[in-house]
C-alpha cells in the first residue's frame, strides 16, 4: 500500500494544494521558499494522529486566512492506493471501484477534528484512519539547514545523520512504535533501569547526612535519543589499514550516504515484517558534489523498491537522475498556493523525449519562476548581460526567478517549451527573424514552436503572420518598424524576434566602421588590418563583413562565410555596451521587452 495524492487546504502556504504521489519515488521540486518542505510537515502531522495544537501550529499567516470567517476549515485528505489482498479484505465495503480509499483529517478554528472518508464523517472513519496509521511506517530525514556561526557544515550533517537515527529508533508525539523502535527501547529498559538503581541507591546513601532542603530526592533520565547521540558521536569507522576515524569527524558526503544506508537497511526490515514504509526526505543532495549526487540517485532507487520516497530537492543532478512523470514542481505562491500538481499522461514516447531534455541543464527551469529560451550561447550571454543591467547588478534577474536557457539550436526550443509547460513555468521565446519568414534557414522554425503552445495560434492568426513576415525591408527604419509589427503579433504568445539576428544586431548598434576597428589588429586581432579596413567602408563592406560575422540581417547578402568565432560577436557588443553612453535604437524594442519581462515578476518580499 502506499500514498497516491494528497490534498491540502488552508494549512501554511497552502489554500488548496493537490498533489498526486509516484507509488515509489516522488522528487517535489520548485523555487525557493515555493512549499517543498511544508508539504514535508503538512504530511508528517498527519500520521501521527494530529492534535488540535499540531493543527493551530499549521494554521496560515495570509491575509484570505486571518480575514476570514469564524466557519474557515483547515483539512488534510490522503488518498491511498496499491492495496494487498489481505488490505483490501480488512476495508471491504470501504474502497472505491479503483481500489483506493481516503482519509481526511478537518480542523475547525477552535480546534474541533473531524474524520472523513468517501462514506461519509462516521465513527468508522475514525477507524480507518487508526488502520491506516498501524499500516504505515513515516519516517522523516529532514535538510540540513544553515545554522550558527560556529557550527561547521560537519556539524549540520551530523546533526542529520543523529535526527535519522532518532526517527528510526525512537518513538515520537502520538506516532505508533515501529518495531525497531520497539527493540530499540526494548534493548535500553535494563541498561536505564541499572543507572537509575545505581543513582538512586547514591542519592539515598547520602541524602541524611547532607543538608539538602528537599527530604525525598528521585532520579530522572534523559530521553533515549540523548544516549543515542552520545553513541553515535564516539563511534567511529575502521578502514583496512586500521585508520580509525570517528563518524563525528568524517566528511559531510560520508555522513550523508550513511543515512542512505540507514534507510535501506530499515526498508528491508520493515518489508520483512509486513509494514508499509514512507521515507520523507529533504535535500539529500546538501553538500555532496554532482557524481556523489548520481550515485545517491542510484541508491535512492534502490531503496524505492522497499519503500516509497517523497523527496525534495533543489538538485538539478538529481533532476535529470528520473523521469520527468516522478517531478513534481511547486510554484511560488507568497498569496497562498492554490494549484494542482498531477501526474502527467505521456505516451512512452514523449515521456523518454522529455525526460532527455530535462538534463542539468535544461532542468533549471524546475526552480525558476519563469525562463527565457534563446537558440545559441551567444544569445545567452547577451540576454543576461542586459538583464543584470536592467535589474541593477550581477545575478539580478535570477533573483527575481527568472532563468536564461540556450537550446543549442531553433528547432529544439519547442522541446524546452513543451517542457516547461510540463512543469508550469512561464517560457518566453527569443529567436532570430530568420526564424519566422520563409527565406529564413529554419523554414518559419517559429511557427512550429508557436504550435507547441498550449493552446496553440489559431490557422488564421499563422497565415497572418507568415504574411507580415515575408515584407520585405532595406533600411534600419523600416527593419524595425517591421520587427514592432511582428512583436505586437507575437506579444500574447510570450514570443519575440529580433529585427535580424545577434551578429546584425551587433552591426546596427556598434556601427560599421568601429566594429571593424574592433575586428583590426589595434583591438581583438580578430582579422589582418587589410581585411579591416576593407570591412571599414562602403556597402560590399558592410556586406563582407555581415558575412564574415554570419549576419543575416537586413542589409547582408546572406551569405555567410562562418569564419569569425562563435564567441565572438556577442563579447564585442557586450564590450560595446560597458563603454556606450546611450543605448542605440536598434537595441532598444529587446531591451523594453526585458524590461516587461523583470517588471512582471517583481514582488513583495515573502
Amino acid at each position: 500500500m502506499h500514498i497516491e495524492q494528497v490534498h491540502i487546504e488552508r494549512l501554511l502556504g497552502f489554500k488548496a494544494l493537490s498533489l498526486d504521489v509516484d507509488p515509489s519515488l516522488q522528487l517535489i521540486a520548485g523555487p525557493n521558499n515555493a512549499g517543498k518542505s511544508s508539504f514535508i510537515r503538512v504530511l508528517e502531522t498527519f500520521f501521527p494522529d494530529p492534535t488540535s495544537d499540531d493543527f493551530r501550529r499549521l494554521k496560515p499567516l495570509n491575509d484570505y486566512y486571518v480575514d476570514g470567517g469564524p466557519r474557515m476549515l483547515s483539512s488534510i485528505k490522503v488518498r491511498f492506493g496499491g492495496l494487498s489482498q489481505a488490505e483490501a479484505t480488512e476495508l471491504d465495503g470501504t474502497l472505491g471501484r479503483d481500489g483506493t480509499f481516503w482519509v481526511q483529517i478537518t480542523c475547525s478554528r477552535k480546534g474541533k477534528i473531524s474524520y472523513r472518508t468517501w462514506k461519509g464523517p462516521d465513527a468508522r472513519s475514525r477507524e480507518i484512519y487508526e488502520w491506516a496509521l498501524q499500516s504505515f511506517d513515516f519516517v522523516k530525514i529532514p535538510s540540513i539547514r544553515v545554522g550558527s556561526a560556529d557550527q561547521g557544515d560537519a556539524d549540520q550533517s551530523l546533526t542529520r545523520l543523529h535526527d535519522t537515527l532518532e526517527g528510526v529508533l525512537v518513538r515520537s508525539g502520538n506516532s505508533r512504535s515501529t518495531q525497531l523502535q520497539k527493540d530499540f527501547a526494548k534493548a535500553m529498559e535494563p541498561v536505564e533501569d541499572l543507572v537509575r538503581e545505581v543513582l538512586s541507591e547514591s542519592v539515598n546513601s547520602v541524602a541524611t547526612e547532607l543538608p539538602f532542603q528537599d527530604p525525598v530526592l528521585g532520579v530522572d533520565l534523559p530521553a533515549p535519543q540523548h544516549a543515542l547521540r552520545g553513541m553515535l558521536r564516539e563511534a567511529v569507522i575502521t578502514s583496512r589499514d586500521d585508520v580509525v576515524v570517528p563518524i563525528a569527524e568524517r566528511g559531510t558526503g560520508f555522513q550523508s550516504a550513511l543515512v542512505l544506508g540507514i534507510l535501506r537497511y530499515v526498508s528491508s526490515k520493515s518489508r520483512q515484517a509486513g509494514t508499509n514504509v514512507i521515507f520523507a526526505i529533504e535535500e539529500p543532495e546538501a553538500f555532496l558534489h554532482p557524481q556523489t549526487q548520481r550515485a545517491m540517485a542510484k541508491i535512492l532507487k534502490g531503496i524505492s523498491v522497499e519503500a516509497q520516497l517523497l523527496v525534495t530537492t533543489h538538485s538539478p543532478v538529481l533532476i535529470d537522475s528520473f523521469s520527468v512523470t516522478r517531478i513534481a514542481r511547486l510554484p511560488l505562491s507568497p498569496e497562498g498556493m492554490t494549484y494542482s500538481a498531477l501526474k502527467p499522461d505521456l505516451a512512452v514516447e514523449e515521456e523518454g523525449r522529455l525526460t532527455r531534455y530535462c538534463d542539468a541543464t535544461n532542468s533549471e527551469l524546475v526552480f525558476a519562476n519563469s525562463v527565457i529560451l534563446v537558440e545559441g550561447h551567444g544569445d545567452k550571454l547577451v540576454i543576461d548581460y542586459l538583464l543584470e543591467t536592467i535589474t541593477g547588478g550581477p545575478g539580478g534577474h535570477y533573483a527575481l526567478g527568472i532563468a536564461v536557457i540556450e537550446a543549442s539550436g531553433i528547432t529544439t526550443i519547442s522541446h524546452l517549451l513543451r517542457l516547461a509547460q510540463l512543469f508550469g513555468v512561464r517560457a518566453y521565446v527569443l529567436t532570430d527573424k530568420d526564424g519566422v519568414h520563409k527565406s529564413g534557414d529554419n523554414k518559419r522554425a517559429l511557427l512550429e514552436i508557436l504550435k507547441a503552445k498550449d493552446p496553440k495560434p489559431s490557422t488564421f492568426f499563422l497565415n497572418g503572420l507568415r504574411d507580415l513576415a515575408d515584407r520585405q525591408v532595406t533600411t534600419l527604419k523600416a527593419a524595425l518598424e517591421h520587427q514592432a509589427e511582428l512583436n505586437t503579433m507575437l506579444q500574447p504568445w510570450d514570443a519575440f524576434v529580433l529585427s535580424s539576428d545577434l551578429e546584425g544586431m551587433l552591426l546596427d548598434v556598434v556601427g560599421q566602421e568601429k566594429l571593424a576597428r574592433m575586428l583590426g589588429p589595434d583591438e581583438t586581432g580578430e582579422v589582418s588590418k587589410e581585411t579591416a579596413e576593407a570591412f571599414a567602408t562602403g556597402s560590399s563592406g558592410r556586406e563582407a563583413m555581415a558575412a564574415y560575422l554570419g549576419a543575416k540581417g537586413w542589409d547582408s547578402d546572406r551569405k555567410k562565410s562562418g569564419k569569425a568565432k562563435p564567441h565572438v560577436p556577442s563579447a564585442l557588443l557586450r564590450q560595446h555596451l560597458d563603454s556606450a553612453s546611450g543605448q542605440h535604437r536598434a537595441l532598444k524594442p529587446l531591451t523594453r521587452w526585458l524590461s516587461e519581462i523583470v517588471d512582471a515578476h517583481k514582488r513583495p518580499p515573502l
